[in-house]
């Protein structure tokens, strides 16, 4: 959060070399009432490029999730009553009806890519997002990846608006979305925790025919017992006991579906000693038997 200077230009869009599309609001509200699978659509999306005097004022938001993508040249945002400096490689995100005000850099104008998200699930991902982070402006890990999907959603909505065009443009959102969330993730835990978190399951896939207890796992990383039972579930999202399961059922599945080993045998390469025990972790984390994984037929 920082003190930054307003746009003394005000300039909503027309922009040399600008792309932009907006669909018929009817057409929005047809889809997201049954033709989509998912409450999920890029209602509008362009592309401004070196936008200079770009600005945009809303004081009662929108009623659409809007995600804009500052590439070159910077910005700021205006969310919640403070001011955000808005760089390159940075991601704004505005949920439904947040009053807000944004706008280009006087000095370096800045060329964006951006997208409204309109339906229910825009709101609950939007939500996700900003709940997994402090500020409404996160840092991407992969820039050409989500231009590459702001450039699929508005070439898709450009086609027409027909399903065969929504469909692929509400999957590319959601794609662009969950990229978002995990990326936002991964930055809201500490580089050393996530460096550590990295090792250890490294430590895991090298040994998953193997019996690991946690201290030999904190022990790898210099951490505490309990210190790295905590970090590694806020970084992996499991405890080190079950995602180090998850990993030997992994493998129980590549050696069910490549080798005709029996369970036993099988189980005993990833290091159980009773498979009883690795039909039941299969089972729970599955949701079946291995026996009865082995026969669904696959690819």
């Amino acid at each position: 959060m920082v003190c930054v200077e307003r746009t003394p230009r005000r300039v909503p869009e027309g922009f040399a070399g600008q792309r932009m599309v907006v669909l018929p609001r009817p057409i929005v509200q047809r889809a997201l009432d049954g033709q989509l699978p998912i409450a999920l659509l890029p209602s509008d999306a362009g592309y401004f490029p070196r936008a200079a005097g770009h600005y945009i004022e809303r004081p009662h938001g929108c009623g659409q999730l809007i995600l804009i993508l500052c590439v070159r040249g910077s910005g700021w945002a205006g969310i919640g009553g403070f001011d955000y400096a808005v760089s390159p490689g940075e991601l704004i995100t505005i949920l439904p009806n947040e009053p807000h005000w944004y706008g280009t850099a006087e000095d370096h104008p800045w060329t964006i890519y951006w997208c409204h998200a309109a339906g229910e699930a825009a709101e609950r991902l939007g939500s996700m997002l900003q709940d997994c982070g402090s500020t409404p402006v996160l840092e991407v890990d992969d820039q050409p990846r989500l231009v590459g999907l702001f450039e699929e959603i508005a070439n898709e909505l450009a086609k027409g608006y027909g399903i065969d065009h929504l469909l692929p443009a509400s999957m590319a959102l959601a794609h662009l979305l969950g990229l978002a969330i995990a990326g936002r993730r991964r930055h809201n835990a500490p580089a050393d925790a996530v460096l550590r978190v990295q090792q250890a399951i490294g430590y895991m896939q090298q040994r998953h025919d193997e019996r690991i207890d946690i201290p030999e796992l904190a022990a790898t990383v210099n951490l505490s017992t309990s210190h790295f039972c905590a970090v590694f579930k806020k970084v992996a999202g499991f405890s080190p006991l079950d995602y180090f399961l998850r990993l030997k059922v992994r493998r129980g599945c590549e050696l069910l579906d490549g080798t005709s080993f029996p369970v036993k045998r099988i189980s005993e390469q990833l290091g159980f000693s009773d498979p009883l025990y690795f039909s039941r972790v299969f089972r729970r984390i599955c949701g079946m038997s291995p026996m009865a994984y082995r026969k669904i037929i696959k690819g």
